[in-house]
């Protein structure tokens, strides 16, 4: 990478303006972000039974994950190890072997190869199984690196379980899933992401419902306070993680974070008018009362769970100027729609804060490719995590 890039980015302020345009630059992206760290692939529960598989691009790669006759998911580059073809053609489906269209060479889910036609007798098929990606599941999620020497996966394990694993999404069914396509640089809707410093100027209908603009506002100081220590009191009772509860989202890692707020008082969940909009809770829950379980992962992920839904979401960069957001919903898997909820009211709430987001990120895009561009700084009160998130970048792309 040309280190003339990296010398025009100034510490607490946004990135230049190449680093949205350029297409070298994106291409590092792919290189050391996108196939070197984890990648959130999809849910467990798109992949309920053997040979179930999905495919996705991950640092413009095409790989196919797959879930084995004993449970376990695999992932391989989805590039045949003959001519190179595709393998797996579809988004999603399901094989007892994945085979190529091409020449009909067939891999087993773990990747070996069992059958290449014609190849002559001194043809070693062990030599010629898929190229593996590193998969790993826990509590609903799937998460694949590309990397020959991945970072250790406890960590990002480790930090966002505590908080997700109550809220049952490993037992779950996806009431709606919503892709947005976007003509935009991807880093724009991440860092939209990291700051609710926009959210009262833009975003009334989420402000309504939860409290993180209102942490400055003298007169819900005591509101505030007494609903986080009735909240913590009655979820640790719940058994829930309450190591990190508050209003905010400062619990932040290296290039993750995981915490737990309560929405505003007399509300249980994040929807329209605060109330539920899946009848079945979720993980069993008794009190629908269980506020918010967030998390986010600086490279693809955020995820907002509530006792009656969750709603996560994974980025997808095509190019510099297009990016793909995959929006999904779940909810119990006991839960009947038409019956105890509608796909459509299940999304409403943040269907609109993305909506909302996306114009926001529209009017952000033609500035920052405007030749009047030049970074600003960042609010040092308001948005310390967009400033670390473009740290954790800088980093990543000067490594």
């Amino acid at each position: 990478m040309n280190v003339h890039w990296l010398n025009g980015y100034r510490p607490g302020y946004g990135l230049p303006r190449d680093f949205y345009i350029n297409a070298e630059i994106f291409a590092e992206e792919q290189e050391r972000i996108f196939r070197n760290n984890w990648f959130f692939a999809g849910h467990s529960i798109e992949l309920p039974k053997s040979g179930d598989y999905m495919t996705l691009t991950v640092g413009a790669a095409p790989v196919v994950v797959v879930r084995d006759r004993d449970g376990k998911v695999h992932a391989h580059h989805n590039v045949c190890r003959h001519r190179g073809s595709i393998i797996c053609t579809k988004e999603k489906g399901k094989a007892t072997r994945l085979v190529c269209p091409y020449h009909s060479w067939s891999y087993a889910h773990d990747g070996q190869l069992i059958g290449a036609p014609m190849m002559g007798e001194d043809f070693d098929k062990a030599e010629h199984g898929l190229k593996r990606v590193h998969a790993e599941e826990f509590d609903g999620l799937i998460f694949v690196n590309l990397s020959d020497t991945p970072s250790p996966f406890h960590e990002l394990r480790d930090h966002l379980s505590p908080i997700l694993k109550s809220q049952g999404m490993n037992r779950a069914k996806i009431a709606l899933i919503r892709d947005y396509e976007l003509d935009l640089n991807w880093k724009l809707v991440v860092e939209n992401n990291r700051e609710c410093y926009h959210c009262e100027a833009n975003h009334h209908g989420y402000v309504s419902v939860q409290y993180d603009t209102e942490n400055d506002n003298p007169d819900l100081t005591d509101e505030i306070s007494e609903r986080l220590a009735d909240c913590a009191i009655r979820w640790e009772k719940a058994g829930l993680d309450t190591a990190r509860v508050n209003t905010s989202s400062d619990y932040t890692a290296e290039w993750f974070r995981a915490n737990r707020t309560p929405v505003r008082k007399g509300m249980v969940t994040e929807s329209p008018d605060g109330q539920l909009v899946c009848d079945v809770l979720m993980a069993g829950f008794l009190d629908p009362d269980m506020g918010t379980a967030r998390a986010n992962t600086n490279i693809n992920f955020w995820c907002h769970a509530n006792s009656d839904y969750a709603h996560t979401v994974r980025i997808t960069p095509v190019s510099p100027t297009k990016t793909i957001v995959r929006g999904y919903w779940l909810v119990d898997q006991n839960a009947v729609e038409g019956r105890d909820y509608d796909p459509e009211k299940v999304a409403a709430f943040h269907d609109e804060v993305m909506s909302e987001d996306w114009e926001i990120c529209r009017r952000q895009w033609i500035g920052i490719t405007s030749p009047g561009f030049q970074p600003g700084p960042y609010s040092p009160l308001k948005e310390q995590n967009v400033d670390r998130y473009v740290r954790w970048y800088a980093r990543q792309m000067g490594a």
